[in-house]
């Protein structure tokens, strides 16, 4: 059974986690792979590490231990306002745009596996709060969390939740069994990412590949639009201005190929936007 010091050493936190492959099929032919991928890591292990006395919440008492081999399966949530810069249970500042999670019972900090188990996405989080205590729920991710793992809409979906080596991103049974981090391959379909701020923005990319969505002559519009893609792809909202009109242009990109531009434009034209073309910027 591997040492408890291994949730409590500072040492530097390394997680190679990757974007889950995916398949997407055309009509004729399976799309190669998109090159345009983004590593997401959660925050390093701060605050206080504590594996907490028994407590009582609404009359049910929680027994916090040390669990390196914790995997269970069941429902997520998470939290975002008001609890957005509040101190959580081990003494961190809770951010709702970092990777983090409560748990009720584990240790804090520790770093867990969060799987969707509706669409495969994975994420490793860092377990720095308490809850959630909403009966039937095992997790409480921070809204970023639920973003990358697209229920933030939905609000609850079925996940695995592991625990994992911070420094490998690896669970304790998977470094035992000598599992190497899967790094995705170039015949394999990622999940392409974006951050969460859609930018407005004057400055053109020249030269580069884009999936172009639309032209709106409404602001808000173009920033329902882009919101909406923002798992996809990075998505810029351009002003584009002339004598008698200003245009707000949607656009997902760049893109470093062609085929990598018109896999995403695919999932765009799925996500109803069948108008949706590559461009190349002169």
């Amino acid at each position: 059974m591997p040492s408890t010091s291994l949730f409590r050493s500072p040492a530097v936190y390394l997680a190679p986690l990757f974007a889950l492959a995916m398949l997407l099929s055309g009509c004729t032919e399976t799309v190669a792979a998109v090159t345009v991928i983004k590593e997401f890591t959660p925050p390093p292990p701060t605050g206080t590490y504590k594996v907490g006395n028994p407590y009582e919440i609404n009359g049910i008492w929680y027994y916090p231990e040390e669990d390196p081999y914790y995997d269970e399966v069941g429902i997520a949530s998470w939290y975002g306002e008001p609890f957005h810069g509040r101190t959580t249970a081990n003494g961190d500042i809770y951010d709702m745009n970092e990777l983090t999670a409560a748990h009720k019972t584990l240790p804090m900090p520790i770093y867990v596996r969060v799987t969707n188990l509706e669409n495969g996405r994975s994420l490793v989080l860092k377990v720095n709060d308490r809850g959630p205590f909403a009966e039937g729920r095992i997790i409480d991710v921070s809204r970023r969390a639920a973003q990358l793992l697209d229920f933030s809409v939905q609000g609850i979906v079925q996940v695995r939740v592991q625990v994992v080596d911070y420094e490998t991103g690896l669970t304790y049974a998977e470094l035992e069994g000598g599992v190497e981090p899967q790094i995705p391959g170039e015949d394999e379909l990622l999940v392409v990412t974006a951050d969460d701020n859609v930018t407005l923005t004057n400055i053109e990319v020249l030269g580069e590949r884009f999936v172009q969505v639309g032209a709106y002559s409404d602001a808000d519009n173009a920033f329902v639009v882009s919101n909406a893609l923002t798992d996809l792809a990075d998505v810029q909202v351009h002003r584009v201005t002339s004598e008698n009109s200003v245009l707000y242009r949607v656009r997902l990109g760049p893109f470093a190929t062609e085929n990598d531009a018109e896999v995403v434009r695919r999932y765009v034209a799925m996500r109803g936007y069948p108008e949706a073309l590559i461009v190349v910027d002169p």
